[in-house]
């Protein structure tokens, strides 16, 4: 399954690039690049401009669709200094529009060419990975830019598949002016969404309106505001409205504010044109704590873009004929309380704080032949071959997917099927320590083993693997709860033995299937797996327990992509089947700071010019 996402871009201390007598109007583009950063870039979406600013928060908020877990997906953002010459209004003129507006006018000046080449000066480019992303604090991510400056990316995953418009339409009355000798303002107003974290609130903004010129009772242009990027799908989302005095020099003085939100929106436009409502239906605007006017909403109409093809079914019919306001998560009831149905999805856990970690589990039976012998499994190449075996091409494969999820970096690796001192041991410790550092350190730890004294034995016995990660899981979730997190361990067995005692096996799989765990196998080399193909055929209607195994041959997939594909494909569903069987619902955003998140170094220059291909 995919899932689509969403970005909040920011930017703080660009280099100004517009020289001594202007400040430059930056606006970013996003391009993807799917499954590797070098695939030929695709345009996705386009920033408004923020006019002489050079810590910019843009409102215009852009999706990406298609991410699966297991599968890298590569996007990159470009900064540019706007060049308003390529449209037939002044910067002034464009910065007074509404964002939708003046992105109509800017996105098409951006798609003109001069002379082949991108018209707009570049201020920096940065490439991101969205499972980096998801798997860091708050789904923040900062990056430098070549220029100079900070590139900061917000996700968030879409809560609604169908997505609804809220067709809004504001007007200021009696704003109080900023001082006692002023009678007049350029007025417009930004709309920002809440982001909770433990510590405080951040607001993104979403929009920002039109200015109307000389007026403290401004009538503002009506809009169609997308409810995705509005507030997520989530009607009872907090949002905040702040009125501003517009000023060329982009320093535009704070008027007053107010909270609400989108059902807030919508109750206060019912008022069926009665204008003698307008007190009633309207929201102080507070500056300094004290009321500086008002925000009346003459109208706020919410509606679903797929009311136009059928029955809308997410819609329910009120007494009185009218229907009632969709909710991302459910439908609002008549009262007004929204009733949630919806069950969390993958990304949702990832958001709320939920852990990855990875254990792997390294088959030294003798099924794998003569270490020292070329083509068989365990063979290492000369390091001057640049070649690895396929334990080495499987670990770098999948570690590498899910190391990005594991905060910690910290993953235990054990060794099966080796005899020590004339003892079978079916489960030990390959490496120093019980826990090694990121890939490097399983490939190290592997590689290590066999600077032992063992001896490659049989049979090949999976229960006391699977055991002792059911056990680390179990230790790893409890851990996380007394910080009130979630943990969920993904254990990778790489075997190429076909496993004996399946019924044990297969019984020790429906025990461990009440841990937060999952279970895949990588198959090897040719051998025969029919009796893994069989624990990976689990039916828990006629069996018990969860379904929690994955069995791939290596041998079937050509590129890394394909395998890690295939391997995790299955995770998310597992993960969300067994925290939402449990009653554990996802957790709020983790707590950050913006300024205490590590910058990541800038890319090499040669990405700015081809950053469009």
């Amino acid at each position: 399954m995919s899932s689509r996402l969403q970005l909040h871009l920011s930017a703080r201390d660009l280099k100004n690039i517009a020289g001594l007598m202007g400040v430059s109007d930056p606006f970013a583009v996003v391009t993807v690049r799917g499954d590797s950063e070098n695939n030929k870039p695709r345009v996705v979406g386009q920033t408004d401009v923020v006019f002489n600013n050079l810590n910019p928060s843009w409102s215009q908020v852009i999706f990406l669709d298609g991410y699966r877990f297991g599968v890298p997906f590569y996007f990159e953002v470009g900064v540019f200094d706007f060049d308003a010459s390529l449209t037939n209004k002044t910067e002034l003129e464009l910065s007074r529009m509404d964002v939708h507006a003046q992105s109509v006018l800017t996105s098409a000046a951006t798609s003109q060419q001069r002379g082949e080449k991108f018209p707009h000066r570049v201020m920096g480019t940065a490439l991101f990975e969205v499972g980096q992303i998801l798997g860091s604090r708050g789904n923040i991510a900062s990056k430098s830019l070549q220029s100079g400056g900070v590139l900061t990316v917000h996700m968030e995953r879409c809560q609604n598949a169908q997505s609804g418009r809220l067709h809004l339409h504001l007007e200021g009355h009696k704003i109080k002016p900023l001082s006692a000798t002023s009678r007049s303002a350029n007025t417009f107003y930004e709309m920002f969404r809440k982001v909770d974290r433990p510590t405080g609130a951040v607001w993104e903004s979403v929009y920002r309106s039109n200015v109307v010129k000389h007026s403290l009772s401004p009538n503002w242009n009506d809009v169609n505001l997308d409810l995705d990027a509005t507030c997520n799908g989530d009607l009872d989302r907090a949002i905040k409205i702040v009125v501003w005095d517009h000023k060329r020099s982009g320093k535009h003085k704070f008027m007053g504010e107010c909270e609400t939100t989108v059902h807030g929106l919508a109750a206060a436009g019912d008022n069926d044109g009665n204008s003698n409502l307008v007190e009633e239906f309207g929201f102080e605007l507070m500056r300094d704590s004290k009321t500086v006017g008002r925000l009346h909403v003459k109208s706020a109409l919410l509606s679903s873009e797929t009311m136009a093809e059928g029955a809308p079914d997410n819609l329910m019919p009120e007494a009185n004929g009218k229907a009632n306001h969709i909710n991302g998560l459910g439908v609002a009831s008549t009262d007004g309380a929204s009733v949630s149905t919806r069950r969390p999805e993958f990304v949702d856990y990832l958001s709320g704080g939920c852990q990855i970690s990875l254990a792997v589990a390294i088959d030294f039976t003798a099924s794998n032949g003569d270490p020292r012998e070329p083509g068989t499994p365990h063979y290492f190449h000369p390091p001057q071959s640049k070649e690895w075996n396929d334990y080495e091409k499987a670990i770098f494969a999948v570690g590498s997917i899910l190391a990005k999820y594991d905060s910690d970096q910290r993953m235990p690796v054990w060794g099966f099927g080796a005899k020590y001192n004339g003892v079978v041991r079916h489960c030990f410790q390959c490496g120093q320590e019980v826990e090694v550092e990121g890939v490097q350190g399983i490939m190290d730890a592997y590689r290590g083993v066999f600077r032992t004294p063992l001896t490659m034995s049989y049979p090949t016995k999976l229960t006391e693997v699977i055991e002792t990660a059911a056990s680390y899981a179990r230790h790893e979730q409890e851990t996380a709860q007394e910080e009130s997190k979630l943990s969920y361990t993904i254990l990778l067995i790489l075997t190429s033995g076909n496993v004996e005692n399946v019924k044990e096996t297969k019984d020790c799989l429906i025990s461990a299937s009440d841990d937060p765990l999952s279970v895949v196998i990588v198959g090897i080399g040719d051998t025969d797996f029919t009796s893994m193909e069989f624990l990976d055929e689990h039916d828990p209607t006629t069996e018990g327990g969860r379904d929690i195994t994955k069995f791939v041959r290596f041998g079937d997939y050509r590129s890394f992509n394909a395998l890690t594909e295939a391997v995790l494909d299955e995770i998310p569903q597992q993960l969300v089947d067994y925290y939402y069987s449990k009653n554990i619902m996802p957790g709020q955003l983790e707590d950050f700071n913006e300024h205490d998140v590590q910058v990541a170094e800038a890319d090499n220059n040669d990405r700015t010019s081809k950053f469009l291909g």
